[in-house]
């Protein structure tokens, strides 16, 4: 379905202004009394105008069930630089690359979680303080675990989380428990719609040196 927008004129040329819109359009619920009349939408008697179908647009809310094959391009994802102090995330953040990107003492903390929340965090840097991802409630954290890998070579070890779920801050010490070089990585998913213990699943890679520690813990380590 093709919607005529207007022309473009320059001093010797014109350019037609068409807007494509998906045929689904005219079945969705909520704007089922819209309809292409006359070259132009329509709702009711009043025409819609671009910045009005742009806004009816973003604020929709429905899953989109692509097509077998389908291949999204250009596609990057949102990111979120700590810039040190603490950063509190959002649901609308959900999905986001949340990165430390400076040495100094940095925090994210989540928000509440709500079912298939994600969040990928990375380290950039070799921390000289703490940097921390923290629960937004005490007790209701993680499950799971990651994987330690040295600075020297052939020397790895795994930790996992507390099996109650309580556990609610991971912190990379820059050394024991990880951060000891740049590029430790954390996948973070809410398993639960609520807060509660055991509402995030996390797995991950950290970078650490000397010996291997749990970066898990009820509070900061």
């Amino acid at each position: 379905m093709r919607l005529f927008i207007g022309e473009l004129k320059s001093s010797n040329q014109s350019y037609r202004v068409d807007l494509e819109l998906p045929p689904s359009i005219v079945e969705i619920g909520r704007y089922r009394d819209m309809i292409i009349k006359g070259g132009f939408l329509t709702m009711g008697t009043k025409r819609i105008g671009l910045a009005r179908i742009e806004a009816l647009v973003e604020n929709l809310k429905r899953e989109i069930a692509f097509g077998a094959g389908t291949t999204l391009k250009g596609f990057r994802k949102q990111v979120v630089l700590s810039g040190g102090g603490t950063t509190t995330l959002t649901a609308a953040d959900s999905g986001a690359y949340c990165i430390f990107n400076v040495a100094a003492a940095s925090n994210f903390t989540l928000p509440a979680p709500k079912l298939g929340m994600h969040f990928t965090f990375i380290q950039t840097i070799i921390n000289t303080a703490d940097h921390v991802i923290q629960a937004a409630t005490n007790d209701h954290g993680f499950l799971g675990g990651v994987t330690l890998t040295n600075t020297t070579a052939d020397q790895t070890d795994t930790f996992s989380t507390a099996t109650d779920g309580n556990n609610d801050f991971i912190t990379l010490n820059a050394t024991t428990t990880g951060g000891a070089a740049a590029g430790s990585i954390i996948e973070v998913v809410a398993i639960l719609d609520s807060s509660a213990a055991k509402c995030w699943a996390v797995s991950g890679n950290l970078i650490c040196s000397g010996a291997g520690a749990t970066p898990f813990g009820d509070a900061q380590i």
